[in-house]
């Protein structure tokens, strides 16, 4: 691979780790902060299974979509679910403001 090839690569990856960082922490502090505190402890063990959950499933369907179809197929199947839940987030922080 050239260097630009690598470089062209790297920036998504990037960008992706500094997205799940921001929403990793944004589900946690959510939780700690919404939570009643006597159920907080079980709050964070829904998160944790809702978040594994979610990611067998994609992985599942990736995996698929990657074998059956191509990886464009896969990374497309992904990016709509991303954006789903970006307007998912954005409707409800407009919602939540007004």
């Amino acid at each position: 691979m050239s260097g630009t090839t690598i470089v062209v690569l790297a920036i998504p990856f990037f960008l992706a780790g500094v997205g799940i960082g921001a929403v990793e922490t944004a589900q946690y502090s959510a939780v700690a902060t919404l939570a009643p505190s006597d159920l907080r402890g079980s709050a964070f063990g829904l998160l944790a299974t809702v978040q594994s959950l979610g990611n067998l499933a994609a992985s599942v369907v990736a995996g698929v979509l990657w074998t059956a179809l191509s990886p464009a197929a896969a990374f497309t199947y992904l990016a709509a679910w991303m954006l789903l839940a970006l307007a998912g987030l954005l409707f409800t922080a407009v919602r939540r403001a007004s």
